[in-house]
């Protein structure tokens, strides 16, 4: 890599260190991981320390993990919401005003990174652009293909309530009553099938 990995820290740990994370939550070190952790860290730093954080995440496709690696907060916890946009943007947000950071990757900027912007953009394939390469064309890009902006968080920002639970008349399992007289599964709109 052109820069020491030792010399850049990301998320308050050595771009070494989170190369180990990533790999160790996420099974290998995928680009838009390492992507997302620069990502994360720039909201970090303009939200500021002392600041209790939501996060939104705009696509689910790796950034979510790049939250969970990065932050407290998590899909389980609730302080993570994951909207199927498919726009590799994430937002860190004081959940107290609501007012925070969007930050994204600008593909204008990209362009002066052409490996970068050739795999988000799915240009070329993936045995020209091998992990080694797409992640130190990541770390060598750092903040320069992102950009962020101001933001006041308007929806999406409620925690999620847990409503009523009865037992499905079905099946005998806790479900939610918002589901209707059976749960969902019940009703044939279930993920999968008993096998026998």
């Amino acid at each position: 890599m052109s820069m020491e990995l030792s010399d850049i820290q990301v998320c308050g740990r050595s771009v070494k260190k989170c190369l180990a994370d990533i790999e160790a939550f996420h099974g290998f070190t995928a680009p838009g991981l390492v992507l997302g952790a620069f990502m994360v860290d720039w909201a970090q730093e303009l939200l500021g320390d002392d600041v209790e954080a939501d996060a939104i995440v705009e696509t689910h496709h790796c950034l979510p993990d790049a939250i969970q690696i990065f932050t407290p907060c998590t899909f389980g916890n609730g302080w993570m919401k994951v909207l199927d946009w498919d726009k590799f943007a994430l937002s860190l947000y004081d959940k107290k005003t609501l007012t925070g950071y969007r930050v994204w990757l600008d593909l204008e900027k990209a362009r002066q990174f052409p490996n970068l912007y050739n795999w988000y953009m799915r240009l070329a394939p993936k045995k020209d652009l091998p992990l080694e390469v797409m992640v130190e064309t990541v770390v060598n890009a750092n903040r320069d293909a992102l950009s962020y902006g101001p933001i006041r968080v308007t929806q999406f920002h409620a925690p999620l309530k847990k409503g009523n639970t009865e037992i499905c008349p079905g099946c005998g399992e806790a479900y939610p009553t918002a589901q209707g007289t059976q749960c969902l599964t019940c009703q044939g709109q279930g993920y999968y099938e008993l096998q026998q």
